[in-house]
């Protein structure tokens, strides 16, 4: 049987809950993204650990591809209305009935102030899935 490189949907998530370090945590809100360098949304995210992130997104992205993004959040919760990061994709597939496409990003680089104020954030809204 010759394979086609893909696995199938179950077998991926079994190998990406192996890869994981950090439990996932579903957030109860989705923030936008954005792209830092061209100012446009990037997605939102379904889901957020102090090492990386989920994205809903409408358009693919490379694996190993690099972004500087912003987290646009509610200055109420995390006193800043943005967390700056730099990630790089991990997975992309198609989003399903969502539409679009999800994404799994590593945060390669945060500045200190940041992964304190996207830990406020993880606490604050989200759960472990």
């Amino acid at each position: 049987m010759v394979s086609s490189g893909i696995l199938p949907t179950q077998n991926l998530e079994n190998f990406m809950k192996g890869m994981r370090r950090l439990e996932r945590r579903e957030t109860l809100a989705h923030w936008p993204v954005m792209d830092i360098q061209t100012g446009e949304e990037v997605g939102l995210v379904t889901n957020l650990t102090e090492e990386g992130l989920q994205l809903q997104c409408k358009r693919r992205f490379e694996k190993g591809q690099e972004l500087a993004i912003q987290i646009m959040v509610d200055e109420k919760v995390v006193k800043t209305d943005s967390i700056s990061l730099v990630i790089r994709n991990v997975w992309c597939r198609s989003g399903g009935k969502e539409g679009g496409f999800k994404a799994g990003f590593a945060i390669v680089d945060i500045s200190e102030k940041d992964k304190r104020n996207l830990n406020n954030l993880i606490n604050a809204f989200s759960y472990l899935a």
